[in-house]
């Protein structure tokens, strides 16, 4: 399985990934929009809270850290989330309904998310809609 490492200057690890404030999620409680955190070396203030935005989720799955059996992140860069193009678990899914989406591994902490989206944007601040 090949991965790619994105976004490493908004989302990174020093060992283990940013720490998990919030995951957002629809108004009905079952699709996922984003999540919001602090990196590794951020005083845990809402002037240094970021978000992560999730375009148009198709499927999702969590981990905990421990449990998880295919981490990407590693010691050569700081990327705590991956692309990952033609994953197993991608192929696995009915491509006409997930045409121009992707399969990114987004590591916090205690937690693993593996998301198939359209796109992964991170920015500052509460993740408003």
């Amino acid at each position: 399985m090949t991965a790619k490492p994105i976004l490493e200057k908004h989302f990174y690890h020093d060992g283990r990934g940013p720490e998990l404030q919030r995951v957002i999620w629809q108004s009905n409680g079952k699709d996922l929009l984003g999540f919001e955190y602090f990196n590794p070396d951020d005083e845990y203030s809402l002037a240094n809270l970021k978000h992560i935005r999730l375009d148009n989720v198709i499927a999702y799955s969590m981990a905990t850290v421990d449990v998880h059996g295919c981490n990407l992140a590693n010691a050569k860069c700081v990327a705590a989330i991956f692309e990952v193009p033609n994953s197993n678990w991608l192929v696995s899914f009915n491509q006409n309904e997930i045409v121009g989406c992707k399969h990114f591994q987004i590591m916090f902490y205690d937690e693993i998310y593996d998301v198939v989206c359209k796109s992964v944007i991170t920015g500052k601040g509460n993740l408003a809609f």
